[in-house]
């Protein structure tokens, strides 16, 4: 009964959360106008817009192998599907629902540990994803982009997203599995959980390899630049469908705004932060209203119809299920199915091998 209590408190939360989000949509963003602007659009450029926005993704999932360091030999194919799957999650449930997705199905497909994907998906790639930003900040000041009223806060965030990359690093590099269970009243851990909980973390920090390793590091962040500056493009292109009279830097922006507005999970697919935000930011930046709210409203419709059909699509091509990524535990052995010849790595598991795990 408290369960029951509970989740329906959560749902009405939710509910009452969204509804406040919608009313502000409607309140600050007049849709009527927005959507006569589309009759106006050229919407010739939406493919291309599109096709870029996917080839983003396709090098964020590059990134995301080099994340994989001791599981290279992973098929990019079959991440990117992963990958794709779980952009969909995130665009139609809450609380980064899709994070979980990837590393269950990756986890579940490839063998390879949870702990160590955990690491990559809400760490390694959260941290890159920062410095990144930090970089395009720049280059977006250098191209003089960045309205004066504005500067503080996107500086800020910079600084911010520096220092959440120095701390990850410097954690990557020196904590040991050891000295955190020791933090831990021994009277807690019996001796074969305090053994489970190193494997655990050993695994975390193996996830966290591109953070102390250079050769790793390099080309990670040239790929997270590149990958993002490519999803700008593909916001330049749907600025111009629009007709909007902006420079480059003025996308960076824009696309910056976006993804940090939807990456708090507050309604499903950020509908109303992302169109308020957007819209807001573009009106700062010199356009009229009613075009800002027609492009705000236009590129979020067609990223989420995108969005979704790329990954029912991917679904279909990898013969995936929702029982396949919506699921909780491991399957048996005997009814788990063998993943892909072309993608074999050790078993998934959180325990290290028998070498490092006790002495004999």
């Amino acid at each position: 009964m408290t369960g029951n209590r509970l989740r329906t408190a959560r749902i009405g939360f939710q509910i009452l959360l969204t509804a406040g989000f919608l009313g502000l949509l409607a309140w600050r963003v007049d849709i009527g106008e927005a959507f006569s602007t589309f009759s106006d659009a050229q919407w010739a450029w939406l493919p291309a817009g599109l096709i870029i926005f996917t080839l983003s993704k396709a090098l964020h999932t590059a990134r995301w192998r080099i994340f994989l360091g001791s599981h290279r030999s992973l098929p990019l194919s079959g991440l990117f599907g992963i990958f794709l799957i779980h952009n969909m999650v995130n665009a139609v449930l809450l609380l980064r629902a899709g994070d979980v997705v990837r590393i269950q199905t990756t986890a579940q497909r490839y063998k390879i540990a949870r702990s160590e994907l955990t690491a990559t998906v809400v760490v390694v790639e959260s941290v890159l994803d920062g410095l990144s930003f930090a970089l395009l900040v720049a280059v977006a000041f250098a191209l003089g982009s960045i309205p004066g009223s504005l500067q503080a806060a996107f500086w800020t965030l910079a600084g911010l997203a520096l220092l959440g990359f120095a701390l990850s690093t410097i954690a990557a590099r020196w904590i040991r599995p050891e000295g955190l269970v020791a933090l831990v009243p021994q009277r807690w851990l019996s001796e074969e959980r305090r053994r489970g909980v190193v494997a655990s973390l050993d695994r975390f920090l193996d996830g966290m390899r591109s953070l102390r390793e250079w050769r790793l590091a390099a080309p990670a962040i040239v790929l997270s630049v590149t990958g993002w500056l490519m999803e700008a493009w593909a916001y330049w292109c749907f600025g111009q469908a629009f007709g909007l009279d902006l420079g480059f830097g003025g996308y960076l922006l824009i696309m910056m705004t976006a993804n940090f507005v939807v990456s708090i999970p507050i309604t499903p697919s950020g509908i109303g932060p992302f169109e308020v935000a957007t819209q807001e930011l573009i009106v700062l930046l010199g356009e009229e209203r009613a075009l800002a709210a027609g492009f705000a409203i236009g590129i979020h419709l067609s990223f989420i119809i995108w969005i979704t059909l790329t990954g029912l699509a991917a679904m279909w091509l990898m013969r995936l299920r929702p029982s396949d990524i919506f699921y909780l535990s491991q399957p048996p052995a005997a009814e788990a199915r063998p993943p892909p010849a072309e993608a074999e790595s050790p078993p998934a598991t959180d325990v290290v091998p028998p070498s490092r795990e006790a002495p004999p």
